[in-house]
C-alpha cells in the first residue's frame, strides 16, 4: 500500500503540472472502478475491478511521432501493477503506424473504452475469440493504418508474435496476422466492418475456448463481423465472431441496445458465445442494466444485472453495483 499511495500521490502531482501547463509534451490520465458483485446467495464480494493509469504525447511533442504507456491494477490479479501498452507511432497524411505493445484490431466493442460501455463487462464472446483474449489481450508487433481523407474508411493490417504478453518467447515459432476495416455512413451515424485473423499457434493455452489441459497447436483462423446505428440518445451495436481451430469452431454473438435520458443510462444486451469445452453451459446470457451519470463517464454509478436463459429458466442470476470514477 505504501507504493501505491506513491504512486497514486506522484501521479496526481504530474496530472497537476500537466493541467497547468497546456504546452507539455504529455498528458496523464486515469480512472478507478470499484464494484460489488452478488448472486444473492453464496457470492457477495468488494473489489478493485481495475484501476488504470496512462500517459500519452500531446500534438506538441511531434509533428509525427508519438507514443502511450498504460498501467493498470485490479483485484483479479492479486493488485498488482500490470504493464499493458508500450506503444509508439508515426503518423503521416492518412496513414499512421503503431510499434510496439498493444491491442491488435479486432472487433467493434474491444476498442470502445472500460469505461464508456454501458454494461460493467464486455460480452462473453468478445473476451474470449479476440485474437488473444486470454493471453493479456495485447501483443508485440507493429500495424499500420489508412484512414480516408472524409473518414469514411479506416482498415488496419497487422503483424505480432501471436501468444500475448503474459510470457515472452525467445524462440518463438508462431505468427499472429490481423485485419479490420470499418466504413462509416450516414455522417457517422452508422458504422459496420468486417475482421480477419490467421495465427499459426505454437503450443497455447487458450482459455475460454478450450479445455484449461490443453495447449493447441497449428492454424488458428477467425473472423468477425460488426455494425453499429447510433443517435443523439439511441445506440445499437451487434457482432459475430467465429474461430475454427483445425476444423473445431467456436462462435457466438452478441446484441447490446443503450439508451440515454438526461443523465439517465438504459441498457440491455443478449450474448450467446459456444466453445469447445464440454462441461460449460452455452445457453444465451441476458444483461439489463441502468446507470447513473453524475458527470458523464467520469463519475458515474452502475447497476448491472445479468442471467442465464435455459430451456425457458432463469439461472445463475447476478448482480453488480459499481462505482466509477475518474482523477483527471
Amino acid at each position: 500500500m505504501r507504493y501505491l499511495t506513491l504512486i497514486i500521490l506522484s501521479f496526481a502531482h504530474l496530472v497537476g503540472l500537466a493541467q497547468n501547463n497546456d504546452k507539455l509534451p504529455v498528458s496523464w490520465h486515469g480512472y478507478s472502478q470499484i464494484r460489488f458483485s452478488s448472486n444473492f446467495n453464496d457470492v457477495n464480494s468488494f473489489a478493485l475491478r481495475r484501476m488504470k493509469l496512462w500517459v500519452n504525447s500531446t500534438p506538441g511533442f511531434n509533428e509525427h511521432w508519438g507514443y502511450k504507456i498504460q498501467t493498470t491494477i485490479t483485484s483479479c490479479q492479486n493488485e498488482k501493477f500490470f504493464l499493458q501498452d508500450v506503444k509508439a507511432f508515426y503518423r503521416s497524411n492518412n496513414f499512421k503506424i503503431n510499434l510496439g505493445q498493444f491491442v491488435p484490431q479486432y472487433s467493434l466493442q474491444r476498442f470502445q473504452h472500460d469505461f464508456t460501455i454501458p454494461l460493467t463487462e464486455r460480452s462473453a464472446v468478445i473476451n474470449a475469440l479476440i485474437p488473444n483474449g486470454t493471453l493479456g489481450v495485447r501483443d508485440i508487433g507493429a500495424e499500420v493504418k489508412y484512414s480516408s481523407s472524409n473518414k469514411g474508411l479506416e482498415t488496419w493490417a497487422g503483424i505480432f508474435n501471436g501468444y500475448g504478453i503474459k510470457e515472452y518467447r525467445l524462440d518463438n515459432s508462431g505468427i499472429l496476422l490481423t485485419h479490420k476495416t470499418v466504413f462509416h455512413i450516414f455522417s457517422q451515424t452508422v458504422a459496420t466492418g468486417y475482421s480477419v485473423m490467421y495465427r499459426k499457434a505454437d503450443q497455447l493455452s487458450l482459455l475460454s475456448i478450450l479445455p484449461d489441459s490443453v495447449h493447441f497447436s497449428g492454424n488458428d483462423l477467425r473472423y468477425n463481423l460488426f455494425g453499429k446505428v447510433r443517435s443523439k440518445r439511441f445506440q445499437f451495436q451487434a457482432e459475430y465472431l467465429w474461430a475454427t481451430l483445425d476444423n473445431k469452431t467456436a462462435n457466438g454473438y452478441y446484441f447490446l441496445t443503450t439508451l440515454n435520458l438526461g443523465k439517465n443510462q438504459l441498457a440491455a444486451s443478449w450474448n450467446q458465445y459456444n466453445d469447445l469445452i464440454e462441461s460449460t453451459n452455452d445457453a444465451p446470457v441476458v444483461h439489463l442494466g441502468y446507470n447513473y451519470l453524475f458527470n458523464h463517464d467520469k463519475l458515474k454509478l452502475m447497476f448491472d444485472n445479468g442471467a442465464q436463459i435455459n430451456d425457458g429458466q432463469i439461472q445463475n442470476y447476478f448482480s453488480a453495483l459499481q462505482f466509477q470514477l475518474f482523477f483527471n
